[in-house]
């Protein structure tokens, strides 16, 4: 594959044509979609169909192309993936070289040494990065690679071969290739780090025959051309050949042996975290969007959720808000001089405005939630870190790093940590669900109850990778979460363990978390 002389060429981007991008084109189709059976070349290996092409249907390359004429159909109402190769429409007949059908309810690979439209006999679609998925900061797949020469082998997940000889030098269909985890990826802009950190962790899969370390993408203009450029300068003999054998369960099947702490999306409600850079992590919680790969005046500070879960917000340090899902926008301090930077926010109960404070304890209220007070005039020890609300929205508090708490409005004051010496400064504060205690956490891990917060443990006395930089009550009130700032979850109590980004290089350091 001449790794060690050729580089990445990432395999689609905007063209000329904005009619017919670069890349993979994919089309979603109703249940109402016209339905066609096709001939096909390869009909012993193929399923019968019927398929939802058309003259509408996108093809690879465009209309008048001579070359694979993939053409891939999704069909979300009935989780149906509908693939083709060289795929050609006429009102008279359709035909095909070849075609798969794929239930996205299961996990079952095509029957050994079939073909699918793809050499290796596995889908296209979910092996093509998306440029939502850039933009999103994150991508949670492996993707489609391609070879010129291949082995007559196949190795699982692959199904098929389609190589020109027998030869142990040339990778078999299936191969899967690694970025190393120590290749820098720090130089590279936010939407190509994206795109590496998901080839560090699942890398590449040979999928097809082709061209030498060409990886596929959708077909989309919006794809940047600095980033594609960017891609380019990645090089091939960065990538390690790895065994995944150890990660099958079924040879065929494409489910994969998983980790002691398996997410279980049942056990418990998941939580979001939020990076410097905007870029919005979700466990066992809808993904709405994030400000990852956009360019932000200050870095992202902290983040808050409405009372359904079906948004967030997301605050800057000059307090430039961001609302996703159904979280509406009520104003932001954006565009105001301010005397400190914003250091967090917090949202009334029933979602109808927002507070944010600023690191000397200035409060800024929007929409109906009321402003109670503040230490914006007060001479402080330390720096105001974090807030927290009262369910009724009637009062709130402010905590300092060196664990100083101040109420306001009907929040009750519980005690805190002020005048007395600490391991590591305190980085927030998190109120029970009635409003009668909080707890606080320090750097460390260290968490501290007062009130009728009860303590269900801590990371304090414990080794961390990074340090802690916010909590997270569960729903219940019975337990939280303490996240780390390279995104590690450490859950106490009645909280769940659903996942964390602790594996991964982010681009920019976690700083809060809902759950």
């Amino acid at each position: 594959m001449n790794s060690a002389s050729t580089n990445l060429h990432p395999d689609f981007g905007p063209s000329s044509d904005p009619s017919n991008p670069y890349g993979m084109p994919f089309t979603v189709v109703s249940p109402a979609h016209a339905l066609v059976n096709l001939a096909f070349q390869y009909g012993d290996q193929s399923d019968p169909g019927p398929y939802p092409f058309g003259n509408d249907t996108p093809i690879e390359g465009g209309a008048l192309s001579a070359g694979d004429r993939h053409a891939i159909m999704v069909n979300p109402a009935s989780c149906t993936l509908y693939e083709l190769f060289d795929a050609h429409y006429s009102s008279a007949g359709s035909s095909a070289g070849s075609g798969a059908i794929w239930d996205l309810h299961s996990n079952a690979l095509r029957p050994a040494g079939w073909t699918s439209a793809d050499a290796a006999g596995l889908p296209i679609l979910p092996g093509l990065p998306r440029y939502d998925e850039v933009q999103s900061g994150s991508i949670s797949h492996a993707m489609r690679m391609t070879a010129q020469s291949t082995d007559t082998s196949f190795i699982w997940p692959a199904r098929h071969q389609a190589g020109a000889s027998s030869n142990p030098n040339l990778p078999p269909m299936g191969a899967r290739f690694r970025l190393r985890a120590g290749f820098d990826i720090s130089s590279f802009s936010p939407q190509a780090q994206a795109v590496l950190r998901a080839m560090q962790h699942y890398g590449l899969i040979l999928a097809d025959n082709g061209s030498n370390w060409f990886f596929g993408g959708t077909a989309d203009q919006n794809w940047p051309i600095s980033l594609v450029d960017e891609l380019k300068h990645v090089p091939a003999a960065a990538f390690d050949a790895v065994d995944e054998s150890s990660l099958m369960i079924d040879a065929n099947s494409g489910e994969t042996q998983q980790p002691a702490a398996a997410v279980n999306c049942s056990a418990g409600p998941g939580y979001r975290m939020t990076a410097a850079d905007g870029g919005v992590f979700a466990f066992c919680s809808p993904f709405l969007g994030s400000m990852g790969g956009h360019v932000l005046s200050r870095p992202i500070v902290g983040m808050a959720e409405t009372p359904d879960r079906a948004g967030y917000w997301l605050v800057a340090s000059d307090g430039g808000v961001f609302s996703f899902g159904d979280a509406r926008f009520y104003g932001s301090t954006g565009s105001i001089r301010l005397n400190r930077p914003i250091v967090g926010m917090s949202v009334m109960s029933d979602g109808g405005g927002y507070w944010l404070v600023a690191s000397d304890g200035g409060v800024f209220s929007f929409g109906d939630a009321r402003f109670y007070g503040s230490t914006g005039s007060i001479r402080l020890n330390r720096p105001i870190v974090g807030m927290s609300v009262m369910s009724d929205g009637g009062g709130y508090w402010l905590v300092a790093s060196d664990g100083g708490v101040f109420s306001f409005g009907n929040g009750r004051y519980f005690g805190s940590l002020g005048g007395q010496f600490l391991n590591q400064p305190v980085v927030g504060i998190a109120a029970t669900s009635d409003g009668s205690g909080y707890w606080l956490v320090a750097s460390d891990g260290g968490l501290f109850t007062f009130g009728d917060a009860r303590f269900e443990g801590s990371m304090g006395g414990r080794t961390l990778n990074r340090p802690i930089v916010g909590l997270a009550p569960s729903s219940d009130g019975s337990g939280y979460w303490e996240v780390a700032s390279d995104g590690g979850v450490f859950s106490f109590g009645s909280a769940t363990y659903h996942g964390s980004t602790g594996a991964l290089n982010l681009v920019a350091p976690v700083v809060g978390m809902t759950g």
